[in-house]
């Protein structure tokens, strides 16, 4: 982990409401401590999208795929973004 990765990490959860929420409320942005928002379960890394635009683009095609919202996040172990869904997941109605 960069400091300059983990300065663009929380960057990516402002503004400061959301943050809070996310952090303090649900706890959902701790996990982008965890070894896991890098690497999927058998320990190869997660895709890594090089801008925010494209993880974007991904987001929304797999929560079309799947019928679940995911979002896309800054790591703080490369310098990609990554899919994901939080323990809170919604399920899409289309």
């Amino acid at each position: 982990m960069t400091l300059r990765n983990l300065y663009l990490g929380i960057k990516d959860q402002l503004p400061w409401k959301r943050f809070w929420h996310n952090t303090v409320v649900t706890g959902n942005a701790l996990g982008l401590f965890h070894k896991r928002s890098h690497l999927k379960e058998d320990g190869t890394p997660k895709i890594a999208y090089p801008t925010k635009e494209s993880a974007n683009k991904a987001a929304e095609k797999m929560s079309a795929k799947r019928g679940v919202h995911f979002s896309n996040y800054k790591c703080l172990f490369c310098d990609g973004y990554h899919l994901g869904k939080n323990r809170d997941n919604k399920t899409i109605t289309l």
